[in-house]
């Protein structure tokens, strides 16, 4: 229990610092020089700081869901999840943004997108997967062993904890209600992670996330 306990504040404190300098840096966004470098900073948050505590705790890489073993595997997720929940994914946001919102939604296909989907790949789901499924899931799957079979992949506290703070992560700095809706596909990555024992599908299914999301505003 007492390990338990500990992993949460542990997670919960390091979630509050890297959250609290990224939302400190976005409140002062006017400021030329942190407006141009702010995804860089937020990315570098994201990826060194769980890095840090993985070479500090000398654990391995595997994990954490730091590897390519079962690239085949994670590939494969990927397409399945791609074809499955994508379409679902944008019409649920669709929905959620336009009727709950009354946010104008509306396709706009930009010619740099693929740019953009590489930038949201690198810059964006790959340090946010390495700190939320990587190191917040992964510390608390060691800390809470209780977990139950879901199509395939075994989930518990950690998945359904990581979404949450996933989802607040996003509100904190934007401070629109509608970004709350992240906990959702916050699920879905988890699951991936669990599913795959990696977080490479992941990583690739949360940047083809967001490039749909840039597609509909």
């Amino acid at each position: 229990m007492r390990d338990s306990v500990r992993a949460l504040l542990e997670v919960t404190l390091v979630f509050g610092v890297v959250i609290g300098i990224c939302k400190i840096l976005y409140t002062f966004r006017s400021i030329e020089f942190i407006s141009q470098t702010l995804p860089v900073w937020a990315a570098a948050l994201f990826l060194y700081v769980p890095l840090f505590l993985l070479f500090r705790t000398r654990t391995r890489p595997e994990e954490w869901g730091l590897t390519l073993e079962r690239t085949f595997l994670s590939i494969n997720m990927f397409l399945v999840f791609s074809l499955l929940f994508l379409p679902a994914f944008g019409l649920l946001y669709w929905f959620y943004r336009a009727w709950w919102f009354g946010l104008p939604v509306r396709i706009a296909f930009q010619q740099d997108w693929l740019l953009l989907l590489l930038y949201h790949l690198l810059c964006v789901a790959l340090p946010e997967e390495v700190f939320y499924r990587g190191y917040i899931q992964s510390r608390l799957n060691l800390a809470f062993s209780w977990r139950l079979d879901l199509l395939g992949g075994r989930v518990g506290v950690g998945w359904v904890y990581t979404s949450v703070l996933f989802a607040l992560g996003h509100y904190i700095i934007s401070l629109r209600p509608e970004s709350l809706a992240t906990f959702v596909p916050g699920l879905l990555f988890g699951w991936l992670r669990e599913r795959t024992g990696s977080v490479v599908a992941s990583t690739a299914f949360h940047a083809l996330c967001n490039a749909a999301v840039l597609l509909l505003n």
